[in-house]
């Protein structure tokens, strides 16, 4: 919680810097990559290799992009699982593809330029989705694995053919092109993790264009097997009628099969084993079972399996296996209800077989909402036992278990209780910081940006009208829309009305037109500190949505603006100081380390605060207009644009642009 307002805050200042600026248009990305065509070769593969390097360096980029937006969201992430996001994230577009001949030895060198783009909402589904399953994290590593170990083998092929002669020469080519074939099966394995349960046809497609390509890859059989079961049980689970329950079984069927060939083809698969005791365990409460205990040994033997080679959701199978012996319990009673010969032993040793499941994963938890939940399972599991006493008529029994039942809800509703107050405690503690900083020259000024300018307008104040109702909130807007559209109707409206107007406008053209009128009388008034940075932040409103014509035009202005008031900014304010301040901004990771930020921010003076944001602007607009730049394909306007960002602000990713653009 504490994240989410003092980081949140501080990173909302300079979206730019740490590349945050998902809520309104998607990340854009500008890489190429180059792979010369060895011996035996084809070209079609050279190109897709050439095509990989290319998004594996998009990949990095997006990383960072990765890292500093789960960052704000306080999430702390393995290096691997923020590279499977990033990679799963980006949707690729093909700029640029060329081939020229290389030296002497008329080798053929493929250059391909990419343009990666991602959003906010494609990190969201694919974070979602790592978290629900670690198996994918697991399958991207094995398919980079299986990458890395391909070109080796192909490198090791290609120096052969070169000293090869006769028969062998045609035996090592062969070998080449079938290693070649391999290769294409995983690009198209990669496509469909990529897609996976969000574009589920569509990975269903290139999952089996790669068993087309190469019979022998566990991991599509795999991921065949756990899209088809994810996807209709989500779609057919509610089972409403019969033909959806034939449905849902010939889907289970048909991603069983495909399981059974991925274990056949590696048997220390240990997600596999994960994944087909899962199906089963569905297929069982589906089907009459008729040997239900030799079922049951099936689902554990895989779950036992699993465990010991290590899977990835190992929580989820020690609470699986903990459901099989309460199965088990049920079954057990029923046998002791036909044989009318009771035996309560039999009974709490299923029992305790599960609490000790439920614990094992609940050993595992890192969170408190993991472990309130670790409580509530365990607490589920009581009521079998509670119920096996209810029908005995045992009391006894019946009040003991009920009390430690009761005692794990109420631990469950005392962490949730906590981590509650704690979030309070830090938000009242936020509230108090952001207050203390908006009473500085530095937090005046991003008030004045954020609300400021709009309680001026309005006459409202933001703080005022959160503490009322959404009927009372509804009824001021509309007041204050009515008197304001007035105003323009008359003619009489100012520059921050027009540009207010045009926020809350829906037609695009009127929008534009209120937009395009603010802009027009604001700009007449000659704005100096404080309103000629408010200036700047209004043409940066304005590339919001727009084409890139109109971004150009927007970004140009607000450089004209900064321009005339950079230089005595860096009189006030050192280049050496403002990198200090965002370096410290992007390497915030705890509590104190983020109000100690704050407070450095709160120690500039009016002139420091100004420059500070001058500064800001300038990293920014360069940077934005290199990336149009680099999506019109105008390469010596983006170098210059790198340049400037590369000499000026010392950052490496734009100097690592210069390099690549100059070659």
């Amino acid at each position: 919680m504490f994240k989410r307002n003092i980081i949140n805050f501080i990173f909302l200042i300079l979206l730019f810097l740490i590349k945050n600026s998902f809520a309104y248009e998607p990340v854009v990305i500008i890489a190429d990559g180059e792979y010369v065509m060895g011996a035996g070769e084809s070209m079609e593969v050279s190109e897709e290799k050439a095509k990989r390097i290319a998004v594996q360096k998009a990949a990095e980029q997006a990383g960072a992009y990765v890292k500093s937006y789960t960052k704000v969201k306080n999430l702390a992430l393995e290096s691997d699982v923020i590279e499977v996001i990033a990679n799963h994230s980006m949707k690729i577009e093909v700029l640029d593809r060329k081939k020229t001949v290389v030296g002497d030895i008329d080798a053929i060198k493929f250059y391909v330029k990419i343009r990666a783009t991602m959003s906010q909402e494609d990190i969201e589904a694919n974070l979602k989705k790592v978290r629900q399953d670690q198996s994918i994290v697991e399958e991207y590593n094995r398919l980079k694995a299986d990458f890395d170990k391909q070109n080796r083998e192909m490198e090791k092929l290609k120096r052969q053919l070169e000293l090869a002669t006769g028969g062998d020469k045609q035996k090592i080519a062969k070998l080449i092109s079938e290693e070649e074939k391999k290769y294409k099966a995983n690009l198209w394995l990669e496509r469909a993790q990529q897609k996976d349960i969000i574009e589920t046809e569509e990975a269903i497609k290139a999952y089996k264009k790669a068993l087309e390509l190469n019979p022998d890859i566990p991991q599509a059989y795999f991921g065949l097997a756990k899209t088809l079961y994810k996807t209709n049980v989500l779609k057919y689970g509610l089972l409403e009628d019969d033909t959806q329950k034939e449905k849902l079984l010939r889907a289970l069927k048909d991603a069983l099969e495909n399981i059974n060939r991925a274990i056949s083809l590696d048997e220390n698969y240990a997600d596999a084993y994960a994944l087909r005791a899962e199906i089963l365990s569905y297929l069982g409460n589906l089907e009459d079972i008729a040997e239900k205990k030799d079922y049951n040994d099936k689902i554990l033997k895989d779950i036992n399996r699993a465990l010991a080679l290590n899977a990835s959701n190992k929580a989820e199978l020690y609470y699986l296996r903990a459901s099989m012996y309460l199965d088990e319990l049920q079954n057990a009673e029923l046998e002791q209800a036909k044989a009318d010969q009771f035996d309560y032993r039999v009974i709490e040793e299923y029992f305790n077989k599960a609490l000790n499941e439920i614990d094992n994963a609940g050993s595992l938890c890192k969170e408190e909402k993991c472990l309130a939940e670790h409580y509530r399972r365990k607490a589920y599991a009581y009521i079998f036992i509670i119920n096996y006493y209810l029908r005995r008529e045992d009391i006894a029994k019946t009040k003991e278990f009920t009390s430690m039942r009761e005692k794990l809800l109420q631990k469950a509703d005392e962490i949730e209780k906590r981590k509650m107050q704690q979030e309070e405690k830090f938000d009242k503690e936020v509230q108090e910081q952001i207050k203390d900083l908006y009473q500085t020259e530095f937090g005046k000024i991003v008030y004045e940006l954020e609300k400021g300018w709009k309680e001026k307008v309005t006459g409202i104040s933001l703080k005022d009208l959160e503490e009322k109702s959404r009927e009372e909130q509804q009824k001021i807007f509309n007041q204050m829309e009515t008197t304001i559209r007035q105003k323009i109707s008359s003619g009489k409206a100012s520059a921050e009305e027009y540009i207010l107007m045009s926020y809350f406008e829906e037609n695009p053209q009127t929008k534009k037109s209120y937009f395009d009128r603010g802009i027009a009388l604001y700009e007449k008034r000659n704005s100096q500190g404080v309103d000629a940075i408010l200036l700047v932040q209004f043409y940066l409103d304005g590339t919001i949505m727009q084409n890139d014509d109109v971004k150009l035009n927007y970004l140009n202005k607000a450089k004209a603006v900064v321009d005339r008031n950079f230089a005595q900014a860096q009189k006030v304010l050192s280049m050496d100081e403002f990198r200090l301040l965002i370096s410290e901004m992007e390497k915030a990771k705890s509590d104190i380390e983020g109000f100690n930020v704050m407070k450095k921010l709160a120690k500039l003076n009016r002139q420091q605060a100004e420059a500070f944001h001058w500064l800001q602007f300038a990293f920014m607009i360069s940077h934005q207009k290199a990336e149009i730049y680099e999506r019109l394909d105008l390469p010596l306007k983006a170098l210059e644009e790198y340049l400037y960002l590369c000499n000026t602000f010392k950052i490496d990713e734009a100097c690592k642009n210069v390099e690549r653009l100059k070659k």
